[in-house]
């Protein structure tokens, strides 16, 4: 009989688990936590601060630290992210315009190029990070960054779109991050998207939403934008007005801040402009 019986095998018994705790104590101990690649502390630290220039360094340190490293998540989410604030800067984060769109040749190769580097590492870190908002943002922002290289129009019409309202209405379940962004990713789908997808007055109804949880620059410019398209000069101008006393409500919106208050000034005069011919 294995262990022995009665108070003598009880004994061993007991005796055998404290030393297999005692065991597995030291074992921890000597255990050294892991250390984060110093390259994506540095990086971290860089897209903290925004901007280009440190963004793209930020680009650079976490390339490195993926070719050493390509299964950590955290490495592959962190560079995906700088990846998207570099397209985000210099291509106005391909946002809602009053007249056409920011879908040109040089933004299109731009998205071509880095959407389709960080699309494969934000899925990757949003498949193994279930739950995890911050990689469901990053996710689909890579997605959207990707697919607009081949052109707002041809990808509202194709299968594509019903991932990209999946994403954006998961994204819903989370108001507070990046001020209810789910909803300004369906209300600026469904504002540019071409008939029979495009709506709106649905776009309305989300970018509406939107600013009721975050009344911030990016929220308050797109209901301005929507609404001049639909004619409504009075709310454009009220809208773009605050939008050009609201403040960034996250570092994604920073990254395109100032050109959203340059593009609410045009939006303002061009409102008063439609407002005054209206009452002529």
């Amino acid at each position: 009989m294995r262990g022995g019986s009665g108070a003598e095998g009880d004994g061993q018994l007991a005796e055998a688990r404290a030393k297999l705790s005692q065991w597995w104590n030291t074992k921890k101990e000597s255990v050294a936590p892991a250390k984060a690649d110093p390259d994506l502390v540095k990086a971290q630290g860089l897209l903290k601060k925004r901007g280009i220039d440190a963004c793209e360094k930020a680009v650079n340190l976490l390339r490195a630290a993926h070719r050493r490293d390509p299964d950590n998540l955290d490495v592959s989410l962190a560079l995906a992210d700088a990846l998207n604030a570099v397209m985000r800067i210099n291509t106005h984060a391909n946002a809602l315009v009053i007249d056409g769109s920011l879908d040109t040749p040089a933004h299109k190769r731009l998205w071509k190029t880095l959407g389709d580097e960080a699309l494969p590492l934000a899925k990757a870190a949003y498949s193994g990070k279930p739950g995890d908002v911050k990689a469901l943002a990053v996710y689909a922002d890579s997605f959207m960054f990707s697919c607009s290289s081949k052109g707002i129009v041809k990808q509202a019409l194709s299968g594509t779109a019903k991932e990209y309202k999946r994403v954006a209405n998961e994204l819903r379940k989370y108001p507070k991050w990046d001020g209810a962004v789910g909803l300004i990713f369906l209300g600026g789908f469904y504002n540019v998207a071409p008939w029979p997808v495009g709506n709106k007055n649905l776009a309305r109804k989300f970018l509406s939403e939107a600013c009721g949880v975050s009344a911030s620059r990016r929220n308050l410019y797109y209901v301005g934008v929507n609404a001049f398209q639909m004619g409504e000069y009075e709310r454009a101008a009220q809208h773009f007005n605050r939008a050009l006393k609201a403040p960034c409500g996250s570092e994604t919106e920073s990254d395109f801040g100032a050109w959203m208050l340059e593009q609410s000034k045009i939006g303002l005069q061009r409102a008063k402009a439609a407002l005054a011919e209206e009452g002529a």
